[in-house]
């Protein structure tokens, strides 16, 4: 009994550990952040969308650390999942993060999806059930995904390895990270009008395979685009950043982050691959309140680059 005692005492620990761990970590980013992000973000949209930051953050932000999890105790019973089989979504041993823990999520061609969300190819969580996106809050959500080694890329279709799905209304999701069928990852922000559609390439998932890769969103929510911004980072390097265009559907508060693998057209359409496998580390989800903001620059112009996608249908 006293080595029991002593192997869950050092698993609370570790826990409690890794969480002071996360709120350091969160001080640390947020003081770079505030000396030269903003120049890089900046700089950054100025080549790319024509776009500068839409307001700066006043001082009485609060911040509340909405979730967290590195997979030790096993999988939030609020979250839901979206798959073909129980064995779809596992826990298994991850190497290089500090938990030793992370999800494993597969999906297989030939499976019966019908059972599943829109009856296309997915093995997904949604924090759908209990955490959304609203309106007038800025939401930083980090988390880790590992390639497999033997990972074959495919060439004829993309697919989605994260998402921020909007709330009640049908159509594309506000935000969606693929890895696209050009051997690069993809970014696509979008509202329910293809006026707002905004895409982009970047790195080459190849040279990604077998390594942990540390993915940071920040998303702040406006369909009007006035305050609306949305940043993505890998290994702490911006890759994608767009503020003053509408990055949510109208009056929504509703939206919600999916992680997970989906193929919306692996069953209609020709592809090189038959199993799909994606495994992710820890993740987390922050809330910054915005009670005050001061608009620093106007909103974007109509000059915002525009990448139209080739691909017909993205995801719901």
């Amino acid at each position: 009994m006293k080595t029991a005692l002593c192997i869950l005492r050092s698993s609370r620990i570790q826990s409690f550990s890794q969480r002071i761990m996360f709120h350091l970590d969160r001080i640390v980013s947020r003081v770079a952040r505030a000396t030269c992000a903003g120049l890089v973000s900046m700089a950054y949209c100025a080549a790319s969308f024509s776009v500068m930051p839409a307001y700066a953050l006043s001082d009485s932000s609060t911040e509340k650390l909405l979730f967290f999890s590195d997979w030790t105790h096993g999988i939030d019973a609020r979250l839901q999942y979206q798959r073909a089989s129980a064995d779809a979504i596992q826990i298994v041993a991850l190497r290089d993060v500090p938990s030793g823990k992370g999800l494993r999520f597969s999906i297989q061609r030939s499976a019966d999806y019908t059972g599943v969300a829109n009856g296309t190819p997915r093995a997904e969580i949604s924090f759908g059930g209990f955490l959304h996106f609203a309106r007038g809050h800025e939401y930083i959500v980090e988390w880790q995904m590992r390639i497999p080694e033997d990972y074959q890329f495919d060439s004829q279709q993309e697919e989605v390895i994260g998402q921020i799905h909007q709330g009640p209304a049908a159509g594309y999701p506000a935000f969606a990270l693929f890895i696209s069928g050009d051997g690069q990852y993809e970014v696509h922000s979008r509202t329910e009008f293809k006026r707002d559609y905004v895409s982009q390439l970047f790195g080459t998932p190849l040279l990604d395979r077998g390594r942990l890769v540390k993915w940071k969103l920040v998303y702040v929510p406006d369909p009007s685009g006035r305050l609306a911004r949305t940043e993505l980072f890998k290994d702490g390097e911006m890759v994608f950043s767009l503020a003053g265009v509408p990055n949510a559907y109208a009056a929504d508060d509703s939206a919600y982050f999916k992680l997970g693998i989906y193929k919306a057209q692996w069953k209609r359409k020709p592809s090189d691959v038959a199993v799909r496998t994606m495994e992710y580390g820890s993740i987390s989800i922050l809330e910054r309140t915005i009670p005050n903001v001061s608009i620093t620059s106007t909103a974007a112009t109509a000059s915002h680059l525009v990448q139209i996608n080739k691909y017909q249908e993205v995801t719901k």
